[in-house]
């Protein structure tokens, strides 16, 4: 899921509809509050700013009536139905005989949608969900989101996300160490071993030619070699070790053997680093083939790289 999260002032001033009315303002009682207003004024504006018409016609009480009823866990699967007669096949349609029950489906399913990543993500206990709900009415009714600049918004959702990638990183590899006959290497990082390969080692600067899985430290497949081109065409990828692939395949890789598949556990520091937001990372890699440098990727434009 990519999450619009971020942490506001202590007090939000909006600008007055008139002259002579007082400017909108919400108080807090601490950055819990905060945090928790602003993610649900930003999932509110990602309905009312999704930039459809047939959005606009949605009745917002109803809106906000399904978000608060959902705002617990509770699967929203047969709103997907209700939705699709509102909208119709391609959502580019708008039926106003559905807009009372569309309406509260597409609040029921923020709602969900809000809960679950939030669970999934290991921060319930940083979320006043009473919060959460004044924040989506606002936001739903533009009272604040005018507010907010988006370098602000990007900003603080990094540090949020970042702290959440650190601290579910170091869950990852804490109970990767306790996985029997786990090899630590260099920089920390850790290797299964799912099945012993019998062939030969390459060298750190060598091309291998590789399948592999690579999950999120939630445990979500972000990437998979396995699945294709998606015409049936299921290769194995060539890699260039020298330059071709994070910190951490330079490390692991030349520790395998061919015929061999593994598992290995990456620090974020030796994965995609800052640029990635901190994100501790798992590959499941089968070593198919090395070769000296160039040997696989020497034709290649662009090289893939891991």
């Amino acid at each position: 899921m990519k999450h619009l999260l971020i942490v506001s002032l202590c007090i939000l001033f909006l600008s007055a509809c008139k002259n002579d009315e007082k400017p909108y303002s919400v108080t807090f009682k601490n950055e819990k509050d905060k945090l928790s207003y602003v993610l649900g004024a930003i999932n509110a504006k990602t309905i009312v700013n999704s930039g459809t018409e047939a959005f606009n016609k949605l009745d917002k009480a109803l809106v906000l009536k399904g978000f608060n009823q959902n705002l617990n866990g509770t699967p929203a699967q047969d709103c997907l139905n209700t939705l699709q007669l509102l909208f119709g096949p391609t959502y580019q349609d708008f039926n106003a005989k559905y807009v009372k029950e569309g309406s509260i489906c597409m609040g029921k399913m923020s709602g969900y949608a809000f809960y679950f990543d939030i669970r999934k993500l290991g921060a319930l206990d940083k979320i006043n969900f009473a919060m959460v709900k004044k924040g989506f009415e606002d936001g739903l009714y533009k009272r604040d989101t005018s507010f907010l600049k988006d370098n602000t918004m990007r900003f603080m959702m990094t540090e949020f996300m970042t702290g959440l990638n650190v601290s579910n990183g170091k869950k990852m590899m804490d109970k990767a160490k306790k996985i029997p006959g786990i090899a630590t290497l260099e920089g920390g990082i850790l290797m299964e071993t799912v099945k012993a390969g019998n062939g030969a080692s390459p060298s750190k600067s060598d091309d291998v030619k590789v399948h592999y899985i690579l999950t999120s430290a939630l445990g979500d497949t972000i990437q998979s070699s396995y699945k294709g081109d998606g015409k049936g065409n299921v290769e194995p990828i060539p890699l260039a070790l020298n330059g071709g692939v994070i910190p951490g395949w330079t490390i692991a890789i030349p520790k395998m053997k061919v015929g061999g598949k593994y598992r290995i556990f990456i620090p974020w520091n030796l994965a995609y680093g800052e640029q990635q937001g901190k994100e501790s990372l798992c590959f499941f890699v089968e070593l198919i083939a090395t070769g000296k440098e160039g040997s696989f990727t020497a034709n290649l434009k662009n090289p893939q790289a891991q």
